[in-house]
């Protein structure tokens, strides 16, 4: 009789993929083993866009890199969950139902504080008794604590890695995701202004994720399998007057041809170095420019 691998099936937004949601796929790798088969099912645009539109939500990752982050985190298959009107309306037990149905698994693992089915009115217990009803076994994962920067332990969510964000803490976003937070887009052509400074900088459109509060940061950029640092100026260049909210990045050392367009590009936010300031003089900030820099470097070698 052929040997027949067990499935373990954790289902959620996963929109940071932050280090609970990797104890969600170490604890559903420990339930199967090695060789079982770990699923993610993550909801694609959230549910929230559909029952709550009026309610924007930024996005922390986009589905590409969050299906290449679960993967390496040691799922073997990330499924893509459209949020129809008609799965968020069913009731847990059907909600439950369909999915054994669908995927069949041995275990759903899922955190403490899981809410799922019509209002969100099913909970850990209540998929710990339908697992009882539909032959499989619930996992309850607790919540992950990570230490911030002058603040006690705190559980990390996605939640917190937003407002973290909006704070320019992007050293205390790293905790919580395990990892730097990362910028993706395509280079734009922008004003110029920085190339007329002598320090011409990539602007970055066609963003999907959230930028972080005004200011500027350090972080790096690999183009052409080189690693670069990068100064990285979020905000609306209020010393040259109104502008367009922007992202602009100078690759210290980048040689290539900043002044080409629609080429890919990310980058790491790995540092806070200062807010958005409105400069009395071009001069002025032309010095301050420099001062980044200098700090985008020191703040590189010291890490």
């Amino acid at each position: 009789m052929p040997f027949i691998l067990s499935t373990a099936i954790s289902i959620g937004n996963f929109d940071a993929v932050h280090i609970g949601h990797v104890a969600l796929i170490h604890a559903a790798r420990s339930a199967v083993g090695s060789d079982g088969n770990v699923e993610i099912w993550t909801f694609e645009p959230p549910p929230c866009s559909v029952l709550q539109p009026e309610i924007q939500i930024e996005r922390i990752t986009t589905f590409e890199t969050r299906k290449a982050l679960l993967l390496e985190a040691g799922a073997n298959q990330v499924v893509k969950l459209e949020p129809t009107l008609a799965l968020l309306s069913l009731k847990p037990n059907a909600f439950i139902e369909q999915l054994v149905k669908t995927g069949a698994p041995d275990y759903i693992v899922e955190g403490t504080g899981f809410r799922f089915g019509h209002q969100r009115s099913g909970s850990i217990q209540t998929l710990r008794s339908l697992g009882q009803q539909n032959q499989f076994e619930c996992i309850e994962v607790a919540g992950v604590e990570v230490s911030l920067d002058g603040s006690t332990d705190i559980k990390a969510s996605s939640s917190l890695v937003r407002s973290l964000m909006k704070e320019g803490r992007v050293q205390d976003v790293a905790k919580v995701l395990g990892r730097p937070f990362e910028l993706g887009g395509v280079v734009t052509k922008g004003d110029c202004r920085g190339r007329e400074l002598g320090v011409p900088t990539a602007n970055l459109g066609n963003v999907q994720t959230m930028l972080p509060c005004d200011g500027i940061y350090a972080g790096t950029a690999t183009v052409d399998g080189i690693l670069y640092v990068a100064a990285i100026s979020v905000g609306t260049k209020p010393t040259f007057g109104s502008n367009d909210r922007v992202c602009e990045i100078h690759l210290i050392g980048f040689d290539g041809e900043i002044g080409k367009y629609d080429w890919s590009l990310t980058v790491t936010l790995s540092h806070w170095i200062r807010a958005q300031v409105t400069f009395d003089s071009v001069e002025s900030l032309t010095i301050a420019i420099e001062k980044d820099i200098q700090s985008a470097i020191k703040l590189y070698e010291s890490t």
